[in-house]
This record gives C-alpha cells, structure tokens and sequence, in this order.
C-alpha cells in the first residue's frame, strides 16, 4: 500500500514519504485497509446521519483518471449519498471537459497495478459503470458538474 511503499512522486510529481509508524502493513484479507471503502461508506451513512460526499476536483482534472476516486464517487451514488464537486473554476471545466465525456474506468490509473485490478474486478460491465459515472456527472438536469 501506498502507507509503506510508496511511489517515489504523487500524480502532481509531489515526493510522498513512506509512514514510519512502524505499525503492520496489511495489504489483503480481512486486516485489509486497501478493499474498505464501499464498506466504510455504508457504515458512515448508517451511523452519521446527513453524511455526504464532497469532492474537490483538481485544476487539471487529473481525479477523473484516478480508480480510487471514480470508484468512489460511483460508490457513493449507488449508496445514494448526497454528494457536491468543487471545481476549481469554470475555465478549468472548459479546458478538460473532454475528459470527463471521454471517462473510461478502464483506462484509470492507480499508484499500484493491483488497486486498478481490484477495482476492475468489482464491476461487472465497465460500459455500463462508464455511462452510469458519466451521467452522474453530466446530466444536464441533474449531473454534479452540469
């Protein structure tokens, strides 16, 4: 996990330093910390009541090509949490609109090889997930970003 093996550099080339907790790393199973968040979202709208998603989209929209964040903002609609983007601003929308219209889970990235693999592996249609994704953010009626 990215805790203590980290990539040498985030997606925005920032350096990241490896946690020096000297806790135990548990990277599958049920100790697990990397398969959770479904499970941790179903939780917090259980035991919180009113908790939301709030996503703070990078200038670059360079979330929208990450696994982790797809899969959750996905995630969080199908739990039916209310959720709110926060765009850096509108010509940040308009230079990179396109690659929201172009979103394919399929060519997401993650620091490590295995999250996108388990990630994938969770859908059962990656077209459908890609349509679905794409009109949570883009109905004109009702898309997080419209």
């Amino acid at each position: 996990g990215i805790c203590s093996r980290p990539p040498p550099t985030d997606s925005h080339g920032k350096t990241i330093v490896p946690c020096t907790c000297g806790l135990e790393k548990h990277f599958d199973g049920e100790d697990s910390e990397m398969n959770k968040f479904d499970d941790m979202m179903a939780y917090l709208k259980a035991v919180q009541p009113g908790f939301s998603q709030v996503v703070a989209v990078d200038v670059g929209f360079v979330l929208f090509n990450r696994i982790w964040c797809i899969a959750e903002l996905a995630e969080a609609s199908r739990r039916h949490l209310p959720q709110a983007l926060k765009i850096h601003s509108e010509a940040a929308l308009a230079m990179h609109r396109s690659r929201v219209d172009r979103l394919d889970v399929r060519e997401a990235q993650a620091s490590y090889p295995e999250d996108v693999e388990r990630i994938l592996a969770k859908i059962e249609d990656p077209e459908d997930f890609n349509e679905s994704l794409r009109n949570l953010l883009l109905n004109p009626e009702t898309g997080l970003i419209a």
